[in-house]
């Protein structure tokens, strides 16, 4: 198992862990992608290193192979003077560049394979970090969404109880109470109709009156 596929499995068991116990999950997702990025900018450290050392081992092997094929040179050269000495001298330093060759090219080898394991990993985990982030804008507005239904339950859920519900049939048996009072009050009023008649008989006529002037 990779230091990434670790770092990852560490931030997994940590938001499990925490998980129950946060009030907010949203605040979790949040540390969850810090976690993340700083692990990333780790990784991405650590691999540049890893990388530049690659590139080094790459131009080293490059002047290995200039190294040794100059020697070779010199040796058609020595030979073709005739100085077996200084060709033997010659081809001990093309060997020696060669041997220096080899062993640059298994170290770069290895080193490549890690540096493309890294760089894979790193694309790994920065879309993981990606997926983190569009889950976590998702996750916000469906626990925001979650807390809005919750209160608007609570509080219909308060308005139906008992000691809260509105009984409409009492209302109205109140007010026909409070209307049959005030017809039976209307009732008990004494009649006055009867003294207005002798009232409008004892009313001076003034037709009548006028009449008397006129005679």
């Amino acid at each position: 198992m990779g230091i990434l596929d670790r770092i990852s499995n560490m931030v997994k068991g940590k938001v499990n862990t925490t998980l129950d116990a946060m009030e907010n999950p949203m605040e979790l997702l949040d540390q969850k992608v810090r976690d993340m990025e700083t692990s990333l900018n780790t990784a991405k450290i650590s691999s540049a290193q890893i990388i530049g050392n690659v590139h080094e081992t790459e131009k080293k092997m490059e002047e290995a192979k200039q190294e040794s094929a100059d020697y070779d040179e010199k040796v058609k050269l020595a030979l073709s003077k005739g100085n077996e000495e200084l060709a033997k001298k010659a081809l001990a330093k093309k060997l020696e560049a060669d041997k220096q060759l080899a062993s640059l090219t298994a170290s770069y080898q290895t080193a490549r394979q890690k540096a493309d394991a890294i760089k894979e990993s790193l694309r790994d985990l920065e879309e993981e970090i990606e997926k983190t982030r569009a889950y976590r804008d998702e996750a916000v507005a469906r626990f925001n969404n979650a807390e809005a239904s919750q209160k608007v339950n609570e509080i219909l859920a308060n308005v139906e109880t008992k000691t809260n519900k509105i009984n409409l049939d009492d209302i109205e048996r109140k007010i026909q109470k409070k209307e049959a009072m005030a017809e039976g009050l209307g009732e008990l009023r004494p009649d006055s109709s009867l003294e207005d008649e002798f009232k409008k008989l004892e009313e001076t006529d003034l037709d009548e009156e006028l009449k008397k002037y006129k005679q």
